[in-house]
Formats: structure tokens, sequence, C-alpha cells
């Protein structure tokens, strides 16, 4: 009787890391808008140790015990479309609960309504969607369909609102012939609202929402090219983007496999905003192993199936009740502003960061007193109103503060010292 062996050949992976950075000055050449964030005040709340990431993932100690307990409770057509699973995350000493259920509501000979809800606690966070489809057989090697859904997403301990989201997919299936398929998925997200928060020490405000993007998938088995070789083409492509969030990026594979089963082999190349370029080979050999030909002198190894020329040939009926694919979790945009004007001093160096929050596109102009008041220079706000900057002082004491002169809104005068003690009062 044979046995099969599994032996695996892996190469390397390559990653290129690659990263950008730059700053703008403004017209008046002593004051620079830089991305800044001032060591003494950036919120407690980002650093507290209840928001350190010490791994991503987390030890899980129940989790075959539930699902062998679910396969004998709960029915077979019920367990069939649920994926579960359960442990602990012992770093934020919390249970963790993943529940990913796909039900057909109602099925026909050509079409199917489906209903997709789920439930995600992470150690950091806790998230909930759900989600309805429809899909159609065009003809009987054609499918296409639709689905939406809605996500709420929010830190684990919080009580404050949900980060919303909702969103639509579009897939299409066919076998255009020749025992070879196409699949093609795509999905568009759009974010719903925008939670704002105080931070601890009420210094800051906490802007979070979920971006705005999309991804797309696409699968083709082409046909046979060779009598003993099948091969294969992915692709997919995503991009979430939001104000200080940019995730895009793209992947393309080829596979191929020999129809005995006995070689394997996959190509990828991708490229992320994230991570960097890489490129990833591997492939694999598998063989039966038959005692009886090895004590009669003979080969022992064979490879695991015979050859077939002919594919066999797929139902695309079956796509009815295939669970659908699109990205879950997508990362939260975060961003900070300042209630008053903050600034950091270092040496004769002076950074600044406020906001204005009714005034936004605005130009405002930096004041400079030993006494009287005097204009420094100017600063234009964000779309959220928010301004930042960079100016030099003499050594000596001084305030600061900054006014929209044709409004009169002036924000609070900050007193800084500059020298051998540099100090903000």
């Amino acid at each position: 009787m044979k046995a099969l062996l599994l032996p695996q050949i892996l190469a390397a992976i390559l990653g290129i890391f690659l990263s950008t950075g730059f700053g703008s000055p403004y017209k008046v050449p002593k004051i620079q808008t830089e991305n800044i964030t001032p060591p003494g005040y950036l919120s407690q709340a980002m650093i507290s140790p209840s928001n350190i990431q010490h791994s991503p993932w987390p030890e899980h100690f129940i989790d075959p015990t539930l699902n062998y307990g679910l396969s004998l409770v709960l029915p077979q057509s019920i367990r069939k479309g649920l994926e579960f699973g359960a442990g602990y995350d012992r770093w934020e000493g919390l249970p963790t609960v993943n529940a990913d259920y796909f039900l057909p509501i109602k099925g026909w000979s050509d079409k199917s309504v489906f209903f997709s809800p789920r439930v995600s606690l992470t150690g950091t966070k806790e998230s909930f969607s759900v989600g309805a489809g429809f899909r159609h057989l065009l003809t009987s090697e054609a499918l296409v369909g639709f689905h939406a859904f809605h996500d709420w997403v929010r830190p684990r301990r919080s009580k404050g609102e949900f980060l919303k989201e909702a969103g639509v997919g579009l897939e299409v299936s066919a076998l255009p012939g020749y025992y070879s398929d196409i699949n093609f998925r795509v999905n568009a997200y759009f974010p719903i609202n925008e939670r704002r928060t105080l931070d601890r020490d009420s210094t800051m405000i906490l802007e979070e929402v979920l971006p705005r993007g999309g991804d797309a998938r696409v699968g083709i088995l082409l046909p046979t090219l060779s009598p003993w070789l099948d091969i294969r083409l992915d692709a997919s492509a995503h991009s979430y983007r939001a104000e200080n969030t940019d995730i895009t990026g793209y992947r393309v594979g080829m596979s191929l496999s020999s129809r005995n089963g006995m070689f394997t082999a996959n190509l990828e190349q991708g490229k992320d905003s994230m991570g960097g370029e890489n490129f990833r080979v591997d492939g694999g050999i598998t063989l039966a192993f038959d005692w009886a030909e090895l004590f009669k002198g003979a080969m022992p190894f064979s490879a695991p199936y015979s050859m077939s020329e002919v594919r066999y040939n797929r139902n695309i009926r079956d796509s009815l009740y295939v669970r659908v694919v699109r990205k879950h979790n997508l990362p939260a945009d975060r961003s900070e502003r300042p209630i008053a004007l903050a600034a950091v001093v270092s040496g004769d160096t002076v950074s600044f960061r406020g906001s204005f929050p009714d005034l936004s596109n605005s130009k405002v102009t930096v004041q400079v007193s030993h006494s009287p008041w005097q204009d420094y220079g100017e600063v234009i706000t964000n779309s959220k109103g928010s301004y930042q900057g960079r100016l030099r002082l003499p050594p000596g004491k001084c305030r600061i503060r900054l006014i929209h002169k044709p409004t009169g809104c002036v924000s609070e005068a900050r007193i800084i010292m500059i020298g051998s003690s540099d100090r903000i009062e």
C-alpha cells in the first residue's frame, strides 16, 4: 500500500522597504510648517500601557475544544457555514472570540440569497458586521453576485461610539470553456461617521475615522497549454486612504501544478506602501512510496496519481453558496488637534501647534511680544482648522500668540523663555 511523502522545497523572500518625507516652508523665511509632534504634548492615551502593541498573535488555549464541542452540538447544516475561533490574550487579560457565519436564506436552481453576520473580539478591538447578498446564474457557465455590508468597530475597553462604515461588492464567475475558469471580485468601503474624544489631559481632540477605499481580486485558470500541467494566474490590488492613512498595494502571482499531483510551484511579486516590495518563490514535490516495489529491487517512488490529459468538469452552481471574500478590520485613521496653543522650545527654535476649529484653510498671523505685540509671520490652517509651525527667537523672555485678523479670533498667549533655561509658562 502506498504512503504519501510531502517534502517541501522553499525559497527565500526578498523585501525592500522604502519611505520618504518632506517639509514645506512658508513665505516668511523664519517660519516653517512641518509635521511636528511636540514630545511634551503627546496625549497620555497614546502612550498608556493598554495601547502598547505587544504582539499581534495572542495565545489560543480553548479554540480546539470549543470547535470540537460545536461539532457535536450544532446540526451539520449550521456548523457547515460557521467559522469559529476562541482564545485568550494574556497581555490584555481578555478572552478573544471570532465568529463568521454564512447563512443561505433562500436558494433556487439558478439564484440564492444569503446573510453573513460576523463578530470579532480581540485583545484591543471589538468589531461587528452584518452583510447580505444575492447571486444569480446568468447561464449554465456564468454567475454574477452583489452584496452589501455594514461594520461597527471600537477599542475593546471603550464604551464610546463605534466607528462605522458601509460597503458594497460585486463578484463575477465564469467557465469560458476548455475547462478553464475566471473569478473576479471587487469591494468598496465608505466611512459613515467620525468619532471625536478628549485625551486624559483635555488638551487634545482625538479624531478617528475609518478610511475610504476598495480592493479587487481576479483569478484565472488558463486553458490547457500542456497535457500534464495546469497554470493559474492570480492578482489583487487595494487602496485605503484617509487624512493620515495611505495603504495601497498590489500582488500578482502564478501557480503551476502537475495533474499527477507530483509537482507544484508558486511565483509571487507584490508591493505595499506599508511593507515595501517583495518577491516570493516556493515549490513542492509529493511522491508516493511503495514498500513492495522496494523489496523487489524496483524504484519505490512514483507520482501520487495517474496522469490525466483531461480536466474535471466543474459545476458553477456550487458558487451560489461560497463565502463572500472581503477585507475586515480596516485600520482607523487617527489625528490629534490641540485645543490650545502648544509650544516646545529647543535652543533658539520654538515649535508650535494648535487649532481654530471654525477657521479652515485660513491665514492666521503669528505675533511675538517682548512688549508690545508685533507681527512675526503667517501660517495657513488646514481643512480642519489646525496649524503648526516653527520659528527662531533671540534669547530672553517673550510671549507668543496667533490671531485671525479678519474675525479677531486670538489663541491664548504662551510665555516662553529662550536661553540657558528654556521653559514655557
